[in-house]
């Protein structure tokens, strides 16, 4: 079992999967995770990539969240996460995809965007930079969205931390947490006036 550690269903413990077919983000993770965001987690849309129990996005809707959508492609956890959707009465807030990842985007592309992209995929298995480099993001995320990725540290990462940003994003947070970190990208801003202002202050 597992515990929502704030917000509207703070202490409420939420079903796993035992032994090792997931590897639930630990309450000290999620909470710096989402502590970095509070101040824009309420009646945000959240894409949690890799949901496992759904831990991560069911804490998003405990702090405001607005609507979260799951991806997990082990029908056990995709099963477990809608108990505890259910459980916790907020089927009008989430949508579980029981889904491969890389059959998965095709039916997000479909949903409104998103204000933020949570992924915690297996690690050392190459699906950070599969979807940082391959998927669509900007068409995804809302113009001033945010990617939000743990992974393993420092195997597999750049030696200053974090894998290699999107293109036309760039990387605007990075800490380690014992053998893990986080990452946080968000789209580059473009330039005041566009190529022609740039050209004349050159």
């Amino acid at each position: 079992m597992l515990k929502i550690t704030s917000g509207l269903f703070r202490s409420r413990l939420i079903q796993s999967i035992p032994g090792l077919e997931t590897r639930p983000t630990t309450e000290r993770l999620r909470q710096a995770w989402l502590n970095a965001l509070q101040m824009s987690l309420p009646d945000s849309r959240i894409l949690d990539l890799f949901s496992g129990s759904g831990a991560l996005g069911l804490e998003a809707i405990s702090r405001g969240a607005a609507f979260v959508v799951f991806v997990e492609s082990n029908p056990k956890a995709a099963a477990v996460i809608q108990k505890n959707i259910n459980d916790l009465g907020v089927q009008d807030q989430a949508k579980v995809i029981n889904k491969k990842i890389e059959l998965a985007l095709a039916e997000l592309t479909r949903e409104p965007p998103f204000d933020f992209i949570f992924m915690d995929p297996p690690y050392h298995q190459g699906y950070e930079e599969m979807v940082l480099q391959t998927w669509p993001l900007k068409q995804l995320l809302v113009e001033n969205g945010k990617i939000c990725v743990e992974s393993a540290k420092p195997k597999g990462a750049r030696k200053e931390g974090g894998f290699s940003a999107p293109p036309s994003f760039e990387m605007i947070r990075d800490e380690r947490y014992g053998d893990s970190q986080l990452t946080f990208y968000t789209p580059l801003k473009p330039i005041e006036g566009g190529v022609d202002e740039l050209r004349e202050n050159v």
